[in-house]
């Protein structure tokens, strides 16, 4: 990454804030059986519909492309495979898989999402604040110019806010799970 004597100030907002929550979901990763990884806890026999760890893991690994085509830069360093977009879109359901026959691998997940973020955060601590503060343009990037406006408040958010939102469901599924808190 770039000296942080030379980084813009966004781009060192935008690392900074996201240095926090990329080592909260590397501890969160810790100690979770890929044989579970893909299943929902149970309470009193009923199934607890909620995300599991190949779900949100998955579904974060998406967003650093989609940060990426939203500045006008060539994503593929951040590219998933297409079928994570299927699996683990925004308004797709996560699906209980105990069998490990619906998602992919939890490491093959884990690798494009720490992959993914790290291609993003390397490309972002490049740019000026006025490309970072661009407005979101381009075809398929209509809801995301909508919701948010310019690439900097896309960024914080992605990188930040929604991260914390579906870290927060992996850490009560790890201690569903029995594993315990990661924040020490």
């Amino acid at each position: 990454m770039s000296d942080t004597v030379t980084m813009s100030k966004t781009a060192r907002l935008l690392l900074t804030m996201t240095q926090r929550t990329s080592g909260l979901a590397d501890a969160l990763a810790e100690g979770i059986d890929p044989k579970t990884a893909g299943s929902m806890p149970t309470a009193n026999g009923q199934l607890i519909n909620c995300n599991h760890p190949k779900f949100v893991y998955g579904h974060l690994a998406i967003y650093p492309q989609k940060i990426m085509k939203a500045l006008g830069v060539d994503s593929a360093e951040a590219a998933v495979p297409d079928v994570y977009t299927e699996l683990f879109e925004a308004g797709v359901e996560c699906q209980h898989d105990p069998e490990n026959t619906v998602y992919p691998a939890f490491e093959e997940i884990l690798e494009h999402f720490q992959r993914s973020h790290n291609a993003v955060r390397e490309h972002i601590a490049t740019l000026s604040d006025e490309a970072l503060s661009v407005a979101i343009g381009g075809e398929g990037n209509e809801r995301a110019a909508e919701f948010f406006g310019t690439c900097d408040t896309m960024g914080l958010f992605m990188l930040h806010d929604h991260y914390m939102f579906h870290l927060g469901q992996l850490s009560t599924w790890r201690r569903c799970f029995g594993l315990g808190s990661v924040m020490g």
